[in-house]
């Protein structure tokens, strides 16, 4: 029996908590415009897009009126995420912009962050073990794992699966997950991809290990409701060239629902319901993270001291960006 050629499925109900009580937001077609132009903007540069298999199909965004998710109604089919994330997101692309992002700086920050999360856990780095769920190109499991931590990851696409072994990382597949648990169950930018995020939050919270923590880093959607049904989608992405300008600080509220990539948009409603029907318990909702500060003269220890300073201005605002730890009950 062969599969089903790439498209999409309807979701009639709440990924998240499964109800039904949902509002419509937003409707148009991937193939006219504003969204057109706006996939165009966001995967034109990243690969190839196959405008035959996004013809006539809906672009629908709904509002849960239990759990408060925003979410598209029509998702893409197995098939289709493997064309979005092995097509229109060419593994090439991928590597020359995440080995773009292999700074000292990049990695000063995610080795700092590590370092508050493995504090948390509160084992010897040697002995923790660590889920990433969605590894990509493995800019923070390298840097775990080089701090010591057996790291284990998941991900689509046969490229990404051989990348990660290069890098030591012990690559499973994702049913394994429900047989294990880990020190950190680890998602950066994840969830909002998941055609079941509901289902897959369970099972990540299930898999966290006694003493254990789970940190979900997800896209602030802001005012995107107001946005929506105001103004519709703009018709340039995010991180398109310019994107960010020409929608000033509504960029990252419309990123939060691109169609094709982003699914779902949480708020933090949304993250409360699913904590609360998890079993876990939000322990900060801001990124902390060690600093580094450099001993080699005057402006090393100055450029170390304006990191130091910004962060303990975050700490002190609690900005709610789309980041939550949680420990298991």
């Amino acid at each position: 029996m062969s599969s089903p050629p790439p498209g999409f499925d309807r979701r009639t109900a709440c990924p998240v908590c499964g109800g039904t009580q949902t509002s419509r937001l937003y409707t148009a077609v991937h193939s006219d415009e504003p969204v057109r132009s706006l996939i165009a903007s966001n995967f034109g540069m990243q690969g190839v897009i196959d405008w035959s298999l996004l013809e006539g199909a809906p672009y629908e965004v709904d509002k849960c009126a239990t759990c408060d998710l925003i979410f598209q109604a029509r998702v893409p089919n197995d098939a289709m995420l493997e064309v979005v994330y092995t097509k229109m997101i060419s593994a090439a692309f991928l590597e020359e912009y995440e080995r773009g992002l292999l700074t000292l700086a990049e990695f000063h920050r995610i080795a700092g962050e590590f370092t508050t999360l493995f504090e948390a856990i509160g084992k010897h780095p040697a002995d923790i073990t660590m889920l990433d769920f969605g590894v990509g190109q493995g800019r923070w499991a390298r840097v775990a794992r080089a701090m010591g931590a057996t790291v284990y990851v998941t991900e689509i696409g046969d490229d990404k699966k051989r990348l990660a072994r290069t890098l030591g990382l012990e690559v499973i597949e994702d049913e394994a997950i429900d047989a294990m648990t880990f020190d950190l169950v680890h998602t950066e930018q994840v969830l909002e991809h998941l055609v079941h995020p509901g289902r897959d939050f369970a099972r990540l919270a299930r898999a966290v290990a006694p003493g254990g923590v789970f940190k979900a880093a997800i896209p602030y959607r802001g005012k995107l409701e107001t946005l929506l049904t105001s103004k519709g989608l703009p018709t340039v992405a995010m991180f398109a060239s310019g994107g960010a300008k020409t929608i000033p600080g509504e960029a990252e509220s419309f990123a939060a629902i691109m169609p094709l990539e982003h699914l779902n948009a949480f708020s933090d409603a949304t993250v409360a319901w699913m904590v609360a029907a998890n079993g876990l318990k939000e322990i900060s909702h801001v990124r902390r993270r060690s600093i580094s500060v450099g001993t080699g003269g005057p402006k090393a220890l100055l450029a170390g001291a304006s990191r130091v300073g910004v962060e303990l201005v975050k700490a002190a605002a609690r900005p709610r960006i789309g980041y939550h730890l949680l420990r298991r009950l």
